[in-house]
């Protein structure tokens, strides 16, 4: 096994390539949104036509869907269906969902 002072060493002599990093935060601005993308993290989580639960469900998510979420707003995501959902509703199908059922994607940079 190598040693973190032996792998410290290496990477300051440029002796070895540089290893991924990995990003978890999450977004903060509307450009960054989707740099890593989201997943629905639990099933039957509406898709709904508002921010906020007053509004109606236009269908259910659920883990694996395929997501692109565009605008935050207070603790609401505006996501957009890539694909078909396993639920059925249509690929395009934009609407709502609240923060505490999404989450960021973990991005990975391969130097």
């Amino acid at each position: 096994m190598i040693s973190s002072a032996a792998v410290a060493a290496a990477l300051l002599t440029g002796a070895v390539p540089a290893l991924a990093t990995v990003d978890t935060a999450p977004a903060r601005t509307t450009a960054g949104l989707n740099s890593c993308g989201y997943d629905v993290a639990g099933s039957n989580v509406n898709l709904r036509s508002g921010a906020g639960t007053r509004y109606a469900s236009l269908g259910h998510l659920t883990r694996g869907d395929l997501i692109d979420v565009d605008r935050k707003s207070n603790g609401w995501y505006r996501v957009t269906l890539s694909e078909r959902s396993r639920s059925g509703i249509k690929a395009g199908t934009t609407g709502w969902v609240a923060e505490r059922y999404l989450k960021p994607s973990v991005c990975m940079q391969l130097d």
